[in-house]
C-alpha cells in the first residue's frame, strides 16, 4: 500500500520535501496557496 502525504508550500522546503518523499517511495501532493 501507498502512503500519501501532503505537503504544504511549493517554496524551496517543499519542492525539497516532495523529492525526498518520492526517495522513499511515498506519493506526496504538494499544496501551494493561490490568489484566486
Amino acid at each position: 500500500m501507498v502512503q500519501r502525504v501532503a505537503v504544504i508550500g511549493a517554496g524551496p522546503s517543499g519542492l525539497t520535501s516532495v523529492k525526498e518523499c518520492l526517495d522513499e517511495g511515498l506519493e506526496p501532493t504538494c499544496f501551494e496557496s493561490s490568489d484566486d
